[in-house]
């Protein structure tokens, strides 16, 4: 049984929460930068924006009444997600390089998108 309404909002929790940890890595090398004022700036706007979707998208799998009750990387480096829902055990697994490529999307999207 696969749960298809459930299932994007997983999708788009896993990438904004490692959206949010790329933009703290990135924003670690930006300090070497000569315009590192500039871009801290701009990484702390994306970070917020991507905290406030995180959040919301958290609420809204709660609302649901889901549940997730594990996140791991599994030993083939694959981000794995296990979670509950409507009594049911449900399990993601997203590759890196499909995860790099949704947060590449998700950022490319936040920088096209008027504030």
């Amino acid at each position: 049984m696969r749960n298809s309404a459930i299932e994007p909002w997983i999708h788009q929790y896993i990438v904004t929460l490692h959206l949010l940890k790329a933009l703290e890595l990135d924003r670690k090398y930006a300090g070497a930068m000569k315009l590192s004022r500039i871009w801290n700036g701009l990484f702390e706007r994306l970070s917020i924006r991507v905290e406030r979707e995180h959040v919301g998208i958290k609420q809204r799998l709660r609302k649901s009444g889901c549940r997730i009750v594990l996140e791991e990387i599994t030993p083939e480096r694959n981000y794995h997600v296990m979670y509950v829902y409507q009594g049911y055990e449900f399990h993601c697994s997203i590759m890196p390089a499909v995860l790099r490529g949704k947060c590449e999307e998700k950022l490319k999207e936040l920088l096209e998108a008027k504030e």
